[in-house]
């Protein structure tokens, strides 16, 4: 997946954008990882499934955060 292809599926305006998104959340959603929404409702998760799917996630948004920043710097 290339950073273009990431600012565009996640509704970004720019690529800054999509990285002060990832950054956020990151930040700010992951920690406090509760319920999952699913089109059919609620998914219904342990704790120890809550945990393991925030390190999941994690894992995950810092490689995209690696992908989006191997672009970013002095044009």
């Amino acid at each position: 997946m290339t950073p273009t292809d990431i600012t565009m599926d996640i509704g970004a305006r720019s690529l800054g954008d999509a990285i002060d998104r990832t950054q956020w959340s990151l930040r700010e959603q992951l920690p406090c990882l509760g319920q999952v929404a699913t089109s059919h409702g609620m998914l219904a998760l342990t704790k120890r499934e809550k945990a393991e799917l925030r390190a999941f996630l994690e894992r995950l948004l810092n490689h995209r955060l690696q992908i989006l920043s191997s672009l970013e710097g002095p044009l």
